[in-house]
């Protein structure tokens, strides 16, 4: 009889034991998720994307892709990276894009080709001249950098 009440204890006890394990094992279980729920935005990226700017040459000049004005201000926010894409699409004519505040000057490019260069605009607000080179009294227009959000 003695040995029966021993050996109940014991089970009562792991019993309490067990439940106290799947108790500690649901509260990590939770934990965790909170943790996963509270850090994940942390990981995503805080950077902004970058943005694609094509410039079309016809005609003697640069355009917007889609957009009639010939040789238009292009507006940047201060900071802001941006993947130009340079198509020419002028008959018989080499091309380039050049910014000489940046140091910026593509390839020259024939009928039909294209280049993609990524930049950075400057931190600070500002205007700078963007040109073809070989043509560059009649194509050149103007980058204006404004303050960033």
């Amino acid at each position: 009889m003695l040995d029966g009440r021993v050996e109940g204890r014991d089970m009562v006890k792991n019993q309490r034991h067990g439940a106290r394990g799947a108790v500690a094992a649901v509260l990590a279980a939770a934990i965790g998720l909170l943790c996963v729920v509270l850090l994940l935005p942390l990981t995503a990226s805080t950077s902004a994307a970058v943005r694609e700017i094509t410039l079309v040459t016809r005609d003697m000049a640069f355009y917007l892709e889609g957009e009639s004005e010939p040789n238009p201000t292009i507006q940047l926010r201060a900071g802001e990276e941006v993947r130009f894409t340079v198509l020419n699409r002028d008959p018989g004519l080499t091309h380039n894009l050049a910014v000489e505040a940046w140091g910026l000057e593509t390839r020259y490019l024939k009928t039909e080709a294209s280049t993609t260069v990524l930049v950075r605009a400057p931190a600070r607000p500002g205007r700078q001249v963007y040109v073809c080179v070989p043509h560059d009294k009649m194509m050149r227009g103007i980058i204006e950098v404004v303050a960033g959000d």
